[in-house]
């Protein structure tokens, strides 16, 4: 082996090295769930190996191994409230928060999965699938939800997929406005997507591109919305910032924090209207995730305009907005809404390459779903 031959896998020996001495280390919100496994899992309620009281990294017993490819060297997103985990009792992929036991979060989110709410085709808030209170601190509950993927994770392909995503985020909204309660944080991170149906063999809940383990190692194979078996469906989640107003009282709220920094309301000082603060919360959902990014897509312009207007007072409501969307649909023809959304970076090359294949799914998947004809090498290209 020559000098530079063997310097240069020192360099690489140093940094796997160091790769696993980060990994090994759990951050501090990492330790605040190991320390609470053992009452997770009395509730029926499953944590990963990194999780667990007494663990040890694994890659350290396959030295020179790069650590990265072992599921349990990947750390917990900085979100300190929340883990994932698998339900015992079903094997299903699950979320769990920790939430104050008096705080508004808690109730409007048990609130809005109660019956008859929760079968309401209209209610496109995150279903509370349980929850209970700290075993040690009477403080703190946790609420355990379904495990989802952002919204645009994998990103959206079709104008239709944009289509459906708008009609169901407003009739979310307009649901959750027609109870009284104002999200007041409904930016892109708080809406989520079943893809349970675009998944059918899971995935890993960190690594999203990855098998669920014993498979980690290998990319989880998933179908696009357009050809997944049952449509997929929108959430919005995280009640945290949200109010539920008593029925006739004052329709303002003061408070400062929020994901979208760009309201031109946001006070802690001056009361505003919530549900108008909504309407352009979402309205720059519209613009930032979906019309700044893609052609093809210019009929939202009317209505993120109409949504996002600086005076509150001049905003839609929420039914007046689906309302609108809605005459605004029937405008997108048929082919456009087959139509791939082309983003706004691509080049001339990759657009009509994309296009046309595109186009062959587009015609692949129509085919399949109204004559069951199918070719499985020509499924795993378009599905």
């Amino acid at each position: 082996m020559t000098d530079a031959a063997a310097a240069a896998e020192a360099r690489i020996a140093a940094r796997l090295k160091r790769i696993g001495e980060e990994g090994s280390q759990l951050l501090r919100h990492e330790a605040r769930w190991r320390d609470k496994q053992p009452f997770l899992a009395s509730r029926g309620y499953s944590l990963r190996p990194r999780f667990h009281p007494g663990w040890r990294p694994s890659w350290e017993l396959h030295p020179g191994s790069d650590p990265r490819n072992f599921e349990d060297h990947w750390q917990l997103p900085l979100w300190t409230n929340i883990i994932d985990a698998t339900r015992d009792s079903d094997g299903r992929l699950v979320c769990i928060k920790r939430v104050r036991t008096a705080g508004s979060e808690i109730q409007i989110a048990r609130y809005l999965s109660t019956q008859p709410l929760r079968n309401d085709s209209h209610n496109h808030c995150i279903p509370i699938l349980d929850s209970f209170q700290d075993d040690h601190d009477p403080n703190i509950s946790y609420i355990i939800m379904p495990h989802m993927r952002p919204m645009s994770d994998p990103p959206f392909e079709l104008v239709n997929d944009v289509l459906d995503f708008a009609e169901q985020v407003l009739e979310g909204l307009v649901f959750m406005h027609g109870h009284d309660i104002a999200h007041r944080d409904a930016a892109e991170t708080n809406i989520l997507m079943d893809a349970d149906s675009m998944y059918p063999q899971g995935y890993h809940p960190v690594q999203r591109k990855r098998l669920p383990v014993p498979n980690w190692s290998s990319d989880a194979p998933h179908y696009s919305r357009a050809s997944a078996p049952r449509p997929v469906r929108y959430y919005f989640a995280d009640f945290g910032l949200s109010t539920h107003l008593a029925p006739g009282a004052p329709r303002l709220v003061t408070g400062g924090l929020g994901a979208e920094r760009d309201v031109p309301e946001l006070s802690d000082m001056i009361p505003y209207d919530p549900f108008k603060l909504d309407i352009f919360v979402l309205g720059n959902v519209f613009k930032s995730q979906i019309h700044d990014k893609y052609f093809r897509v210019e009929f939202l312009g009317p209505l993120i305009a109409a949504m996002m207007q600086r005076n509150p007072a001049a905003r839609p409501t929420a039914q007046e907005a689906l309302q609108r969307w809605r005459h605004i649909r029937t405008r997108v023809s048929v082919i456009q809404r087959a139509s791939r959304l082309r983003g706004r970076d691509e080049t001339l090359v990759y657009t009509i390459l994309f296009d046309i294949l595109s186009f062959i799914k587009v015609v692949y998947v129509v085919a399949k779903k109204f004559t069951g004809w199918s070719l499985s090498w020509l499924s795993m290209i378009f599905t």
